[in-house]
């Protein structure tokens, strides 16, 4: 109402004011001509083109400004040149020019709201994607496993307010009369009707059978009655029950509203869309199908919220999206403090000896794309968390882009937390077991071997009885060797190879060990270990004694396969993501086409004039192998005939 009145006054103030201007403004006897026409066209087109470009209001300065500047111009020149300028149309082209532009742009930019409106409400996922009629059927089928029902009626309603059963489950009583379901059916109807007239839950309890009830529960979904649900349960109904049954409602009606929505006609981007009173009330039914699904998808986090294990969802600026309680409680975490964590402070609360940087931690799953598993050990609590960050990538991305093969795009991270401690517990004692046998093989081994040694020191033995004794002591120490080599790498190839207890281990100390248990051996054969250390070495998770037993058994070989009066060099360097392990020695080498080889099992390289105290069991290079691997790490061998090998052993820093 206010509305029109202001434009009535415009427009009968502004007639008579627009006919004084003009006369004041038209010199006598103007004529509007070519001239005239060229400044309508060039002002209306320069004016539009701003207003395309620039936001209105941005240009409303200038353009009065330009009008103030034109009127004057227009007033001298009219009455002193009698020169028409046309101010009141140039003024009304620039006003008009502004409009259009402006509605233009309202236009564009309605139709690309359209577009990602429609797009929304139209893509499928795993919940939405169903049929209402088969989550109709599934529903019924949960009713019937939860409460001894008799009969599940869900009724749609009509826009004409009748209503449609959609779905029924029913178990006959038999011999009941046509007259009686009828009669049944009418009452069904009417305490239906009943609760769409109260917007509640009417309940009738039976006469005749304690625990036996009949609901009416409307589907009421952002309070909107899209139907009923009808379930007559004859045993076992609880006042609990209720809210169930209401939950379920919700449920439906949530399935129907959405069902609804996409029946009718989606907003389109014509050129009268913007106009369209159906069009923008679609739009706004849109908008509440979207909403519906966004509160479906909500219950994935409330379901995550009772997991045993710690969940944080992070965006790629750092930002946390989701956090369970779990995560809370182990970061330590309250509720006012949530919001003002972040991705690097969340993870800070977990370092530990080894895990001391995790920025390299999230730079290694970004670039690589791959997930980061990792033990954190806490003394202090005297527990062991399992860490994981995986990247979460866009699925189907090759699809979206309409190519066969396309990279997927990190969307976000998430960080898992896991106690093991249990699981360490079991692994304990399954090496306690594998070492217990270990022993028991080994117990009748070392006995032949004693026994030999003995006999050996007996000075009336025979010579050719000597020598059997020699061999019996020789091979009975080869079968040990062969027998603990063997049980390492089956124990490292069982199916579930995660079985290491990864400690923080300094890996310049065990060089340093390992260094001082071969320098007799060595000095016996007249070569000279040179051991070489970053500055500063950060401990890595590793079992220490498989890592003294992969670095020992590379030394070992380095002294064994050298020619005397050469070294061994031993080399500790940290690199910005590994820590690596380099043994070099001067001496016979390996063949090219042997190199990969080497690392099999049973495999040794034969070698012109080789004694047998270098002849090896072949498994030891395996072991290494086996042992690094799996630590995350990687081995390398760089070696020419002549001139010695280079092993070398790469750790992950975290």
């Amino acid at each position: 109402m206010c509305i029109a009145a202001a434009i009535a006054f415009l427009w009968v103030a502004g007639v008579p004011l627009f006919v004084v201007v003009h006369s004041v403004l038209t010199p006598e006897n103007a004529e509007f001509g070519l001239i005239q026409a060229v400044i309508l066209f060039t002002v209306s087109l320069v004016f539009g083109f701003l207003g395309t470009k620039r936001p209105v209001k941005a240009i409303l300065p200038a353009a009065g400004v330009f009008a103030v500047v034109w009127l004057m111009a227009t007033f001298v020149l009219a009455r002193f040149a009698e020169i028409d300028m046309i101010a009141l149309p140039v003024i009304l082209a620039i006003t008009v020019s502004l409009i259009i532009a402006h509605f233009v742009k309202l236009w564009t930019i309605d139709g690309e709201l359209t577009c990602k409106i429609v797009s929304l409400s139209s893509t499928g996922n795993l919940v939405s994607g169903h049929a209402p009629e088969v989550r109709v059927e599934t529903g019924l089928r949960l009713l019937e496993t939860i409460f001894p029902v008799s009969e599940v009626i869900v009724f749609e309603l009509n826009s004409d307010g009748s209503l449609v059963p959609v779905g029924r489950a029913r178990k006959e009583g038999g011999g009941s009369s046509a007259v009686k379901r009828n009669e049944s059916w009418q009452e069904t109807v009417s305490q239906c009707e009943e609760a769409l007239a109260q917007r509640k839950t009417v309940l009738q309890r039976s006469q005749y059978q304690e625990n036996a009830a009949r609901l009416a529960v409307p589907l009421n979904c952002d309070d909107e009655i899209i139907g009923v649900l009808f379930v007559d349960i004859k045993d076992g109904y609880e006042s609990d029950d209720k809210i169930l049954l209401e939950s379920f409602a919700g449920q439906l009606a949530r399935n129907f509203q959405r069902d609804e929505l996409r029946k009718k006609n989606l907003p389109h981007s014509s050129w009268w869309s913007t106009f369209s009173t159906q069009s923008n009330e679609n739009r706004v039914n849109v908008a509440s199908l979207m909403d519906g699904i966004i509160k479906e998808k909500s219950f994935g986090e409330l379901a995550t919220a009772h997991l045993e294990e710690a969940h944080a969802v992070v965006y790629l600026d750092g930002t946390i999206a989701y956090i369970n309680k779990k995560m809370c409680e182990l970061a330590g975490i309250s509720e006012n403090e949530i919001a003002a964590v972040n991705l690097f402070n969340l993870l800070d609360r977990f370092k530990t000896l080894v895990f001391n940087d995790p920025s390299l931690a999230i730079r290694r799953v970004l670039q690589t794309g791959k997930t980061y598993s990792g033990e954190l050990d806490f003394e202090d609590r005297d527990s062991i968390l399992k860490l994981q960050i995986i990247p979460v990538k866009f699925p189907a991305a090759a699809e979206l882009s309409g190519l066969e093969e396309s990279a997927e795009k990190p969307a976000c991270l998430l960080i898992t937390l896991q106690n093991i401690d249990d699981k360490k517990e079991n692994e304990r004692l399954r090496s306690d077991m594998a070492n217990l046998m270990s022993h028991e093989l080994r117990t009748p081994i070392t006995s032949i071997n004693g026994f030999a040694e003995m006999l050996l020191m007996d000075g009336e033995i025979p010579e050719d009885a000597r020598e059997y004794l020699s061999i019996i002591a020789s091979e009975s120490q080869r079968a040990s060797a062969l027998l603990s080599n063997f049980l390492s790498v089956a124990n490292l190839e069982q199916s579930d190879k995660k079985e290491v207890d990864k400690v923080p281990v300094k890996v310049d100390k065990i060089v340093r060990e390992i260094v001082d248990d071969y320098n007799d051996v060595a000095k016996r054969k007249r070569i000279r270990i040179v051991e070489k250390q970053s500055e500063y070495i950060p401990p890595v998770s590793a079992d220490r004694g498989l890592i003294t037993k992969a670095i020992s058994h590379l030394v070992d070989n380095a002294i064994k396969y050298s020619p005397e009066r050469t070294s061994v060099i031993i080399s500790t360097i940290l690199e910005s993501d590994f820590l690596k392990v380099v043994v070099e020695d001067r001496g016979y080498g390996i063949p090219k086409g042997e190199q990969q080889k080497i690392w099999q099992k049973f495999y040794r390289v034969a070698r012109d004039g080789q004694s047998k105290e270098e002849e090896s069991t072949g498994l030891g290079l395996s072991l290494v192998k086996e042992i690094v691997e799996q630590h995350n790490g990687e081995v390398d061998l760089d070696s020419a005939v002549g001139k010695g090998s280079r092993f070398s052993v790469k750790l992950p820093r975290l």
